[in-house]
């Protein structure tokens, strides 16, 4: 053919722009779940004066989405690995992310509310494991080093992306509790029909040493996995347990801590500060991956940045500082995201393959039930005062911060 390219060529491109468009669309649906997940934040206050609800059932609202990524990972966590043609739980999970969306800007009551944040967890928690496969078996061998920075991007922009439509819609008034869902239901649908009718023709093989690998075995227990990695297991989960409950705390009290301590009048506001403590969160992620494991989980905790964030805070809001708060959320972001890094990466480092995929499965599932941690916040608010549970936070979490980074400097990890 003079003028044109071969069969085989053609078949080459087409696949290559198919394998393109589904990494988008992967993407896309990525980072619809993440939006579903922050748009609520900057609201809450809102939603609290409409419905007049207390401080624990705003909490537990908060809480229902971790509730629901929990059941989602026991339920379909481990199916993702053994289905061949993952759209069949990718597009479900999409439709449960819509679906969820669509409760969230009609609610008008805490059930409502609860079972929206409830679904959203259940839409997120399916489809990050299947599509972070997906991923993988679409993109290029390398070991999955784009799909991972693909899925970062995508969390990060979903994240940032949500408090952002949340405080447009809260600064101009335009339907602001249900306009920022509207936007997620039309992504997650976009995502679930680029899923759908862009899905390669070509069956991709799994990588060698992909999600089955060391299943099995008189060692494949999670109780032979801990008694492998002993206390240092426990050290990276109470380390990442720590960092998210003040992240949860963040997103679930920060509204009214901002509002009512901080004298922040503008709700919309937050929102945007919210999205720029997500962002940082995102970058510390992707700069700290070039560090070696041991140190991103020490600076995180001790280098001035988690136990640092909270002493900023506390101050800020003693002298009323909404300047000095801002450089809390900017340590408070970087902490998290090498807190994150750093102990996800030593777990994997220390675990024994036979038992890998259970103790991944165990520290996650730590990390998500710090999520309900602001719920006994919310009791000391209704039964006391806002002030006395941001002290309470405060002071635990610095002292927890600096015990593990001092136990991390002497733990002995992999270097």
């Amino acid at each position: 053919m003079s003028d044109g390219l071969t069969v085989d060529e053609v078949t080459k491109t087409n696949t290559g722009s198919s394998q393109v468009a589904i990494l988008l669309f992967l993407a896309l649906a990525l980072m619809s779940a993440l939006l579903n997940s922050s748009a609520p934040t900057p609201l809450y206050p809102l939603y609290q004066h409409q419905l007049a609800l207390t401080s624990v059932s705003l909490t537990l609202i908060y809480g229902a989405y971790a509730a629901g990524v929990l059941i989602s990972l026991f339920g379909v966590g481990n199916m993702a690995g053994k289905v061949k043609d993952l759209r069949s739980m990718i597009v479900p999970a999409l439709l449960v992310v819509l679906v969820g969306a669509l409760l969230f800007a009609m609610a008008d009551s805490f059930f409502m509310m609860f079972m929206a944040r409830l679904l959203a967890g259940v839409g997120t928690g399916a489809l990050t494991g299947a599509a972070n496969i997906a991923l993988v078996r679409f993109g290029p061998r390398d070991g999955g080093k784009q799909a991972a920075l693909i899925a970062t991007l995508s969390f990060t922009a979903g994240l940032a992306l949500g408090p952002i439509f949340s405080g447009v819609a809260l600064q101009t008034g335009f339907h602001a509790t249900s306009m920022p869902f509207v936007i997620i239901m039309a992504v997650a649908a976009i995502a679930a029909l680029g899923v759908m009718f862009r899905w390669p023709a070509i069956e991709i093989a799994e990588p060698v040493g992909g999600v089955a690998a060391g299943v099995g075995g008189p060692n494949s227990t999670l109780a032979a996995g801990l008694r492998a990695t002993g206390g240092k297991f426990f050290l990276c989960a109470g380390a990442l347990f720590i960092c998210w409950v003040v992240a949860a705390s963040i997103l679930a009290i920060g509204p009214n801590v901002a509002e009512k301590l901080l004298g922040m009048e503008d709700r919309g506001i937050y929102g945007y500060v919210i999205a720029i403590y997500l962002m940082i969160a995102g970058a510390s992620q992707i700069l700290s991956r070039r560090l070696p494991a041991r140190y991103s989980l020490m600076f995180g905790c001790l280098a001035q940045a988690q136990a640092l964030s909270v002493v900023v805070f506390a101050e800020a809001i003693y002298i009323h500082s909404l300047g000095l708060a801002a450089a809390g959320m900017v340590i408070a972001g970087y902490a998290y995201g090498a807190i994150f890094v750093g102990s996800a990466t030593l777990v994997n480092l220390i675990s024994p393959k036979a038992s890998h995929a259970r103790l991944i499965s165990l520290f996650y599932v730590i990390a998500y039930i710090a999520n309900w941690v602001p719920i006994l916040l919310g009791v000391v608010i209704d039964h006391a005062s806002l002030q006395l549970a941001v002290n309470l936070l405060f002071m635990v979490s610095a002292v927890a911060c600096v015990g593990l980074g001092i136990r991390v400097t002497r733990a002995g990890f992999p270097r």
